[in-house]
């Protein structure tokens, strides 16, 4: 097995390419790509040090010097778009995002959140629109790299969790919580993000949202404390329900959607995964995790055929 050469990098970020041509690394307050095949410098841009007017003025000055990279252009977060046609670096202290562009390195877009601050950011399904989502679950602002313009979104219910693009990237499926009740807001990607529908759900405490493959239903399931599940149309109707009998301790885990959008895979913390099918919406199986792998089993998976 070889080996190449050790790489600088800070807080392993660090991402492979949609295509996996390049990586992207970042270190202290520089972003970096290289080929994969050759692993030689492709680009290299700087984040600018001057922080936001904004950010300075809320940013209390350390009484300590030192000579490392100001922490407000630390990146803190690295993606690529998913046409690998754009790059962002996000510095979360200073609440800015800065993204390049890979077929011209002179051209750039900075993003000020302000003193709502930011958490993190995520790329749309097009590469065209930033997600940025503040501190306090106070807003989401889609900001497009094409026109400039901004697009907010009040009150998400999760900054990292509980969004999602309908496969085609069309709409925008997010949870959200008004005048404290859980709600969803439906939003048209292709038309400025404009909302298209909104209705409340029957969860008191929503833990995530998964969207069907075909975006015609949303699995919706409460917090880590109450093992409830609820199957959604996008115009709101509730269309079915889930609850095992007996109820376990704690709630649920994940719960995956089939490819096809007929069959949906519920784990919980019980070591059971329950598959619920589309028709009705009811259990057709339970699959049972045994805490010990059998002996037998252990001797297939590390078996090794001399040639």
């Amino acid at each position: 097995m070889d080996f190449t050469e050790i790489y600088r990098q800070s807080s392993a970020l660090v991402s492979f390419s949609p295509g996996a041509h390049f990586i992207l690394t970042a270190l202290a307050d520089r972003l970096v790509i290289r080929r994969s095949d050759t692993f030689h410098v492709s680009r290299s841009w700087q984040v600018p040090s001057l922080p936001s007017p904004s950010a300075a003025a809320v940013t209390l000055a350390s009484s300590r010097p030192s000579n490392n990279v100001p922490q407000s252009t630390t990146i803190s977060q690295i993606a690529w778009s998913p046409d690998s046609e754009y790059v962002f670096a996000v510095c979360a202290k200073s609440g800015i995002v800065c993204a390049f562009r890979m077929r011209d390195e002179d051209w750039t877009a900075r993003i000020d959140t302000g003193a709502e601050g930011l958490l993190r950011a995520e790329w749309a399904p097009d590469g065209r629109h930033v997600l940025c989502f503040s501190e306090w679950g106070l807003r989401v602002t889609v900001w497009s790299l094409v026109t400039g313009a901004a697009t907010y979104i009040q009150y998400p219910l999760h900054p990292d969790r509980g969004h999602a693009f309908r496969q085609d990237g069309r709409y925008f499926v997010l949870a959200e919580r008004h005048k404290s009740k859980d709600t969803i807001g439906v939003y048209d990607a292709a038309d400025s993000f404009r909302l298209t529908r909104h209705f409340p759900l029957p969860t008191s405490s929503l833990s995530s949202l998964a969207l069907s493959p075909s975006g015609s239903h949303i699995a919706v399931w409460e917090g880590p404390l109450e093992y409830k599940l609820f199957i959604l149309s996008l115009m709101g109707d509730v269309l079915g329900s889930f609850k095992p009998d007996p109820e376990p301790v704690f709630g649920i885990r994940n719960v995956v959607w089939h490819p096809s959008g007929m069959f949906l895979a519920v784990s919980g913390w019980d070591n059971k995964i329950h598959i619920l099918e589309q028709l009705t919406w009811s259990r057709i199986a339970t699959l049972e995790l045994g805490v010990r792998i059998p002996a037998d089993v252990v001797r297939t998976l590390f078996r090794v055929v001399s040639p």
